[in-house]
């Protein structure tokens, strides 16, 4: 599979407006993530268990679009991440500082469509190769990621409908906002192949940095 798959335009204008209108009309119940300890990414999000709850739309999009385009393109069947809260995400970061450090994620998959762009945020990811040459010093020099910024990388940025499918479990990558205007709201499904058994590290860190 590779690091990056992007399919632009995957949703229409129209079906972009609709749900951004969705997304809006619940921004109370965003919980803003402020980097715990300096560590953790800076952006507000809302849960699985709250999209269930709120936006069946998102979870719909997610089993009946999102899921099969996956499968496709990692050649395998998948199943959601089992983790209720990190299983989908709605996320919005703003300013320079919103995004994430480069990172592992707890799944093997993830299928990121953006709504909206209007900060010129990127997404970029570190080839499987050099990602598994660099990954056991990922976690114990977290506190200073900027080592890894001189490794080979691709740089993605989305336009509104676009999807971005990536193996974010084992291509090491980081989302960062490009200017302090604007913002960038995605909705980020978690996939993985049906039994796997969920990384305790991993959870961990997330549980620890994240939210």
């Amino acid at each position: 599979m590779s690091p990056v798959t992007l399919l632009p335009r995957f949703l229409s204008p129209e079906e972009v407006e609709e749900l951004c209108r969705l997304v809006d009309s619940h921004r109370e119940h965003f919980r803003e993530t402020g980097g715990r300890g300096g560590l953790g990414p800076r952006y507000r999000v809302l849960g699985g268990t709250e999209i269930r709850h709120r936006l069946p739309e998102v979870v719909s999009l997610g089993e009946r679009r999102i899921r099969p385009v996956v499968e496709d393109v990692a050649g395998r069947p998948v199943v959601p991440m089992t983790c209720p809260t990190r299983t989908m995400r709605v996320q919005i970061y703003r300013g320079r500082k919103g995004g994430f450090r480069w990172h592992l994620d707890g799944h093997e998959l993830a299928a990121m469509v953006t709504l909206r762009n209007t900060n010129r945020g990127e997404t970029h990811v570190i080839p499987r190769r050099w990602s598994r040459a660099l990954r056991y010093t990922l976690y114990p020099l977290y506190a200073t990621p900027s080592f890894l910024s001189v490794a080979p990388h691709r740089r993605v940025r989305t336009e509104p409908g676009d999807l971005l499918v990536t193996p974010g479990g084992s291509c090491i990558h980081r989302g960062v906002s490009g200017s302090d205007d604007g913002e960038r709201l995605l909705l980020v499904f978690g996939f993985d192949p049906p039994g796997k058994r969920r990384s305790k590290v991993r959870d961990f860190i997330a549980r620890r940095v994240n939210y």
